[in-house]
């Protein structure tokens, strides 16, 4: 991806890593998330919009500002519910 990311992709990568999940590219700046093999969603990181096959969600945009990542502990509350919930 040589576009600019408002998603930090390196800590976006950590955060599926450690949750084994893997990744694919599907097509400019959008990117499917699985859970062995099952899809959990699908990632678009310009925008900082998932969708989980049900809805779409907002992760909150990175701000220095700030000082916490509120979109990681979004992140990853949504990859906990989806992970428990059938699909």
């Amino acid at each position: 991806m040589g576009r600019s990311n408002f998603t930090p992709m390196k800590r976006f990568h950590e955060i599926l890593d450690n949750y084994g999940l893997k990744l694919m590219e599907v097509g400019t700046n959008h990117l499917r998330v699985f859970f062995g093999n099952r899809k959990l969603f699908d990632y678009y990181p310009l925008r900082m919009k998932l969708f989980d096959y049900r809805q779409w969600q907002q992760l909150t945009y990175p701000s220095v500002m700030d000082g916490t990542d509120k979109w990681e502990t979004e992140l990853e509350g949504i990859i906990n519910s989806l992970m428990v919930s059938p699909q």
